[in-house]
């Protein structure tokens, strides 16, 4: 059973994982973060003691649910380039964004998903179950911040994704989903227009999570004749998924002007060097051709 796994594996009494359960709504540290557009995202960090749970959980379970192939957001063995080029043979694109996504996932959600009795779970007590829900959800819902979030995100849209994927197959299309963001792609004009409306009706059929809803504001048609991305990676018109001419245009400025970057200039560069080593590593060899070995060494360890 779960508490005595829990504590056996942690090494903590019974009485304290149950307690900190019973309290985890008010074991966060809450704050607002700025988005790109202006606005701000609330994230809820949790306690210590909370977040050595929820890890364990995720570890020991979480990570164990089947995540749909579809799925490339926090999923191991799977990352941006990759989710990007499953589009980039494709001239039309279509992204959709959820409306405070990890917020929309309930309890209820849980509970409903814990039912059919995913791996690992068939001996949980109802005692087991609820724990469970209380260490990984805020005032009934999942927040952003927890460590179990994301994956347990993925679990729980498996249904969505398996629906999302059939309606791809039927209409001639490339479905993916990162996190909260629904891409569909294809080759064919004018196919895409329909899709907002039939992913509306697979949402209200939805067991779980049942109270996902389309973010209209974000929602993003683009083609060749225009500039694709998908989760920062531009799409070529050559079929191929790259770092977009900015985005090296920024990093070659960067590494130029290495001596006098700040810190956190510093940080960021790095994390560039190693987004483009990911998506494009002849751009790394050629940075070296034009600065020198030792000048982008420095910038991608320093």
């Amino acid at each position: 059973m779960l508490l005595e796994r829990m504590s056996s594996g942690l090494k903590l009494p019974v009485r304290f994982v149950e307690g900190t359960a019973r309290r985890a709504s008010y074991a966060y540290k809450v704050y607002e973060i700025r988005k790109r557009d202006g606005g701000s995202r609330q994230v809820a960090h949790p306690a210590r003691p909370l977040k050595a749970l929820q890890r364990w959980l995720l570890r020991n379970v979480i990570e164990r649910w089947p995540v749909h192939d579809a799925a490339y957001g926090y999923v191991a063995g799977r990352n941006i380039h990759q989710h990007a080029a499953r589009h980039a043979a494709s001239g039309y694109l279509l992204r959709i964004d959820f409306a405070s996504f990890f917020p929309s996932i309930t309890a209820r959600d849980i509970d409903t998903f814990l039912a059919t009795q995913p791996p690992g779970t068939t001996d949980w007590t109802d005692d087991d179950r609820r724990i469970f829900v209380q260490l990984v959800c805020k005032s009934g819902a999942l927040t952003i911040g927890a460590p179990t979030s994301p994956a347990l995100s993925n679990a729980l849209c498996f249904q969505l994704d398996r629906l999302c994927t059939a309606l791809a197959a039927d209409k001639g299309l490339v479905y993916t989903r990162y996190a909260d963001d629904l891409f569909f792609s294809t080759t064919t004009p004018d196919v895409l227009k329909s899709v907002p409306k039939a992913l509306d009706d697979i949402l209200s059929k939805l067991d779980t999570p049942s109270r996902l809803t389309i973010n209209s504001k974000k929602e993003r048609h683009s083609s060749r004749r225009g500039r694709r991305q998908v989760t920062g990676i531009v799409l070529s018109s050559d079929g191929r998924a790259v770092l977009g001419r900015g985005r090296k245009r920024y990093i070659r400025r960067q590494i130029h002007r290495i001596d006098s970057l700040q810190p956190a200039e510093r940080a960021s560069l790095r994390g560039l060097i190693a987004f483009a080593t990911d998506v494009e590593p002849q751009f790394i060899n050629a940075l070296i051709l034009k600065y020198g070995r030792k000048r982008v060494i420095a910038a991608m360890t320093q």
